[in-house]
């Protein structure tokens, strides 16, 4: 068994260009990380502001590592600093491939928060604290009710897109003939006969298993065939809800820029058309001085 291994590192944020060129490169990133991290089993999340960046990454030591590689020689990436490295013993970001947790203002917060505290020095950083921000803000990203306790077994995978009744069909289609499930017989109506533990129950010597054996390994192949699809269908889903968050991230800012010139034009018109007015007024003061009279005394 490969041993679970998690990283954490900061780095310099070297994105250039125009904030259509960042919203592009940001989503390239991620959609690389997804394919990539889904096919070497990792697991992660990624924070991005302004100035750094910050990830995690957990999965196969090896794989870990090799992710690990190949981002130290991204150029987009600056100064790359590991803050936490090691074995642990289990996933925390299991659901997410590659999270994007830089869209919320909360989380900007936290992260500039903690920058601040190292005096903006990445080498000084507190890898704890940078995992459990990006950990509780994945859990906050994932926001997933439980299931109601009056909810069966089988509603919960159907709500998923999983068709359990489909798949019950095509189980007992895989049934032998005959081997539809019987309740099993009394104590004294077991024959008796020597018996062989053959598994995680004692048959008779000689009963055949073959066919049975067979129709579970075929009904077990159904199911990891339709669960690697949902699995697949997940994954996708999650990449574009990814796409989506960071081009809603980046349009959020771009609007407040926007806002920003729409106000300070707005506040340029108005000084303009005070001074206008002011103009006018002295041209009117000009026309007719305080001590001329238009009319003359008889």
């Amino acid at each position: 068994m490969s041993e679970l291994y998690r990283l954490v590192y900061a780095s310099k944020n070297l994105l250039q260009g125009s904030e259509a060129e960042t919203k592009a490169s940001i989503t390239q990133i991620l959609a690389a990380s997804q394919r990539n991290n889904a096919r070497s089993d990792v697991s992660g999340a990624l924070m991005f502001n302004a100035g750094a960046f910050a990830q995690v990454l957990e999965g196969p030591r090896r794989q870990v590592e090799e992710t690990f590689e190949r981002i130290q020689c991204d150029d987009r990436h600056g100064d790359v600093t590991v803050l936490q490295c090691g074995p642990t013993e289990k996933r925390s970001f299991a659901n997410w491939s590659m999270a994007f947790v830089g869209q919320s203002a909360g989380g900007q917060a936290q992260f500039s928060r903690l920058a601040a505290e190292s005096g903006f020095d990445l080498s000084r950083l507190d890898g704890d604290a940078v995992f459990a921000m990006l950990h509780g803000l994945v859990l906050e990203e994932e926001r997933v009710p439980a299931p109601a306790a009056s909810a069966s077994p089988a509603e919960v995978p159907s709500a998923m897109g999983l068709d359990v009744e489909q798949l019950r069909t095509e189980i007992s289609q895989l049934r032998p003939e005959g081997a539809a499930y019987r309740t099993p017989p009394a104590p004294d109506a077991v024959p008796a006969g020597p018996i062989a533990f053959v598994g995680p129950r004692a048959r008779p010597r000689g009963e055949a298993t073959g066919s049975a054996g067979s129709a579970a390994d075929a009904a077990l192949s159904v199911l990891k065939t339709a669960l690697a699809s949902e699995r697949q269908r997940t994954s996708e889903l999650r990449t574009e809800i990814d796409a989506l968050q960071v081009a809603l991230a980046l349009h959020q800012d771009q609007m407040e820029v926007l806002q920003t010139e729409r106000d300070h034009w707005a506040e340029r018109a108005r000084l303009l058309a005070a001074a206008m007015v002011q103009e006018a007024g002295d041209i009117q003061k000009s026309s007719h001085p305080s001590g001329h009279s238009g009319a003359r005394s008889a």
